[in-house]
């Protein structure tokens, strides 16, 4: 469960508000997983491309031969169409809000999965153990160089003090 605590200072014509939210990640994964899921099936489907490409070509002539037979029958199909409308509308949102919902479950699925690859990829594992290092020597490095800070600040106050 996601927690807000606010601060709120004012004066006489402004309002300063400040807010320190905390939300569990377990709350906060799966909308993750599926942003990276359907990324990840949007480059497939991207990848795709020439090869949709190249068959959808092959296809054309034939489209283009049965074009004036369907253009005869389009008025008997749009009043069928518009007729059905008010029946298919209701089925086909309901339709619509379930395949939604599976197609985000699946979009998280594959997400979790791409992401637990990367994760155990050699790349990533090498590049977290030297982000490690980097952090370890970042902080060694801070150490020191407030260490020495520190006692030049205190030559210099050792010097002031004996002139």
């Amino acid at each position: 469960m996601a927690t807000i605590r606010t601060t709120t200072h004012t004066s006489e014509d402004t309002a300063e508000i400040e807010a320190d939210v905390r939300i569990p990640l377990s709350e906060v994964r799966k909308p993750l997983y599926a942003s990276v899921g359907a990324a990840d099936a949007a480059v497939e489907k991207i990848l795709s491309i020439p090869t949709v490409y190249v068959d959808e070509v092959k296809k054309l002539p034939g489209l283009v031969t049965g074009i004036s037979a369907r253009a005869q029958k389009l008025p008997t199909s749009v009043q069928t169409a518009v007729k059905a409308l008010p029946s298919s509308v209701g089925s086909q949102l309901s339709d619509l809000q379930g395949r939604a919902t599976s197609l985000y479950n699946d979009f998280a699925d594959r997400g979790e999965k791409r992401v637990s690859n990367i994760r155990r990829s050699p790349a990533t594992e090498e590049a977290v153990t030297r982000t490690r290092a980097a952090v370890s020597q970042t902080k060694a490095a801070r150490t020191s160089t407030r260490r020495a800070a520190e006692s030049v600040g205190k030559a210099v106050s050792n010097a002031a003090t004996s002139n």
